[in-house]
């Protein structure tokens, strides 16, 4: 009796914990019942929406051509993808205020001031493949006149006439095509650079401290010197070799003035290439990154590249050696050359060219049988001592040039043997454009020539963009 009671009582008692819990099953349940639904609706969405993507896949490629035979070479695919067309350009504008001699026989100069729009350059280069390039420059100078030189040879004894065709001087400086076999050897021809010294390597308008190119390396070779021709590079290790055969100088140009800088035959409407000339330069890492020098030589007869010929038998060779580099250390650049040149048959030419109707030269003083010049300069950029925001650099140069070093009969003349000291700066407010103010004085070896002083500003830009 007593355990059938006492069972009773524990039933009883458990009764309610039984009903609370299949409450709460019964509600678990629900639950997932309702998320199982949510997830099915979900899924039939997703379904629907596959189902509807590979109906317009399918109709797409209905639609879509039938590759045949015919269809573009994948190589061609390829070429057009990695064409690239770049246009460059860069320009310069200047003012001076000089002492200027009213000619050689002046020694006693005026002081004018001067403006001059020196150059606009356009560059456009377009790479064809990873193989294939093709560059193109046109340069803008001084807004001068448009004038060619042509020769009569139906004259009596040949002439020269100038003829006005243009309201600007234009010259084309590059047209090249080049191909690059491998990293390690490239050939670049038409009509090329001749990299004799630093002028074809550093001449834009940041790539140099002093308002306009050194006038010394002018007074010997042509400045941005270009010839038509081929130029077989070569690299190894650190080392850039270049080998050039290009056309040659025409010694009817050459000066007491600026020895054979006049020879260059970019004035004729044609170049004569009876007289070809060689070129060759060695290079250590990179000048134009500002951590390279290097050597150079240039070797030409000129004779047969004369419009009048029959003036001159002499073979009037020219051969030039050149020292160059350019060095940055931190905030300090480094940069400098030297070039020495030899003339044969400097009293033939001489003689030669004042019988020579047309040149109307000013003076046929005699040529240097041997010229040199120089330049140096050194920069310091204080952006970082100032906590400037932009770099600002003070500079230093000092050019040198006598086209007249020697002569081979006579006595040289001291009028043209020149020492400049020059004092700057350079501000560059962004990447694309440059201010610079320079002031310096000029030293001659002549002795009736007193020391000369001189102040310049000028103002370039540079800039490079993809088309």
């Amino acid at each position: 009796m007593n355990k059938a009671v006492l069972s009773l009582a524990v039933s009883l008692a458990l009764t309610p914990l039984y009903s609370v819990a299949n409450d709460d099953i019964q509600a678990q349940l629900e639950k997932l019942q309702q998320q199982l639904l949510e997830q099915q609706k979900a899924i039939d969405y997703l379904k629907s929406q596959l189902d509807a993507k590979n109906t317009q896949q399918v109709a797409v490629q209905q639609k879509a051509p039938v590759v045949t035979e015919q269809a573009t070479p994948i190589a061609s695919v390829a070429s057009k993808k990695d064409s690239k067309l770049t246009f460059k350009s860069y320009g310069t504008l200047l003012y001076k205020s000089d002492e200027v001699f009213a000619n050689v026989q002046d020694t006693s100069p005026e002081r004018r001031a001067t403006t001059d729009l020196e150059r606009v350059v356009t560059e456009f280069e377009y790479e064809i493949d990873d193989k294939w390039k093709v560059e193109f420059e046109l340069e803008y100078e001084h807004g001068g006149t448009g004038t060619t030189l042509e020769y009569d040879g139906f004259e009596e004894f040949g002439e020269f006439e100038s003829e006005v065709e243009a309201g600007g001087e234009v010259i084309v400086e590059k047209l090249q095509l080049e191909y690059e076999y491998n990293p390690n050897f490239t050939v670049k021809f038409g009509h090329i650079y001749v990299p004799v010294g630093l002028g074809t390597d550093l001449n834009k308008p940041d790539q140099y401290f002093t308002t306009t190119r050194h006038w010394g390396e002018a007074t010997m070779i042509p400045q941005v010197w270009h010839e038509t021709g081929v130029n077989l590079i070569s690299r190894w290790s650190d080392f850039t070799l270049q080998t050039l055969v290009t056309t040659g100088l025409n010694s009817e140009y050459f000066r007491s003035t600026n020895w054979v800088a006049g020879g260059a035959q970019q004035r004729f409407e044609e170049n004569t290439a009876d007289d070809l000339a060689l070129t060759l330069r060695l290079d250590y890492g990179n000048v134009k990154a500002g951590k390279g020098f290097g050597v150079s030589y240039y070797t030409a007869n000129t004779s047969d590249n004369r419009r009048n010929q029959g003036k001159l038998d002499e073979d009037g060779n020219v051969s030039i050696l050149g020292l160059h580099g350019a060095w940055t250390l931190d905030d300090l650049v480094f940069r400098g050359q030297y070039l020495y040149g030899e003339l044969e048959d400097s009293v033939a030419i001489t003689a030669a060219n004042k019988t020579t109707p047309g040149l109307r030269p000013g003076s046929f003083a005699q040529l240097g049988s041997k010229a040199e010049s120089a330049f140096v300069e050194a920069a310091y950029n204080m952006q970082g001592l100032f906590d400037l925001s932009s770099p600002l650099y003070v500079f230093t140069s000092f050019d040198y040039a006598n086209p007249m070093l020697e002569v081979a009969s006579g006595a040289a003349i001291h009028r043209y043997d020149i020492r400049e000291l020059n004092f700057g700066l350079n501000y560059l407010p962004n990447k694309n454009l440059i201010l610079k103010l320079q002031g310096g004085q000029r030293y001659y070896a002549q002795d009736d020539i007193d020391d000369t002083t001189h102040f310049s500003a000028s103002l370039g830009y540079k800039f490079s963009t993809e088309l």
